[in-house]
C-alpha cells in the first residue's frame, strides 16, 4: 500500500510540475500572419499589347486558392507622394475642347498564382504605345489577405494608409 501512495504522489508530483508556466517571451514583431504585402515595379519594357490593352502578368504563389475563394488581392500604385488604389482611371482631353476624348483604365485581375496587370483603352482608336502614361514606370504594392476575417473591419479598402495601420504593414 505504502508503495501506491508514493507513486501516486510521485505521479501528482509531475502533473503539478507539467502544468507551471515559465516567464512569458518578449513580444513578436507587428503585423498579421494572414496579411502579406510587398511592392514591385510595373516596366514599360515588360507590357504586351492586344488591341487597347497592355498587360504584363506576374508569377505571385502567395496567391492561393484560399485567398481567390475568401480573401483578398488590393494593388495600389505610387504617384505624388500617395498610393492609390485600383482600378485608376485617366482621362484624355483634346487641346481644342475642354471635353474627355478617351480614357485609360489603370487595373489588375488575379488567380491562383498569378495577377495581371493591364492598362486599358476606352476605344481601339487609342495606340497604347505611343502614351507616355504607358510608358512609364510604376512603383506599385499589392496587398493579400488570406481569408476574409476582417470583412466587416471599418477600413477604408481605397486607401493604403488605412490598410496599412489596421493590419500593422510595413513600408
Amino acid at each position: 500500500m505504502r508503495t501506491y501512495r508514493l507513486f501516486l504522489v510521485a505521479v501528482a508530483g509531475a502533473i503539478a510540475l507539467a502544468a507551471c508556466e515559465g516567464p512569458a517571451g518578449p513580444p513578436g514583431p507587428p503585423g498579421n500572419a494572414n496579411v502579406i504585402s510587398f511592392t514591385f515595379t510595373l516596366n514599360p519594357e515588360d507590357l504586351r499589347y492586344n488591341g487597347p490593352v497592355a498587360s504584363v502578368g506576374y508569377d505571385i504563389p502567395e496567391i492561393t486558392p484560399d485567398v481567390v475563394a475568401g480573401g483578398a488581392v488590393l494593388l495600389y500604385f505610387y504617384e505624388q507622394g500617395t498610393w492609390t488604389a485600383l482600378p485608376y482611371v485617366f482621362a484624355y482631353e483634346s487641346p481644342e475642347l475642354p471635353a474627355v476624348d478617351f480614357t485609360v483604365t489603370l487595373g489588375y485581375a488575379f488567380e491562383v498564382g498569378f495577377l495581371e496587370v493591364f492598362y486599358e483603352a476606352s476605344t481601339s482608336a487609342v495606340n497604347l504605345r505611343e502614351l507616355a502614361l504607358v510608358q512609364t514606370p510604376r512603383q506599385l504594392k499589392v496587398v493579400i489577405i488570406d481569408g476574409f476575417a476582417a470583412a466587416k473591419a471599418p477600413i477604408d479598402w481605397r486607401n493604403y494608409s488605412a490598410v496599412k495601420a489596421y493590419f500593422g504593414l510595413e513600408d
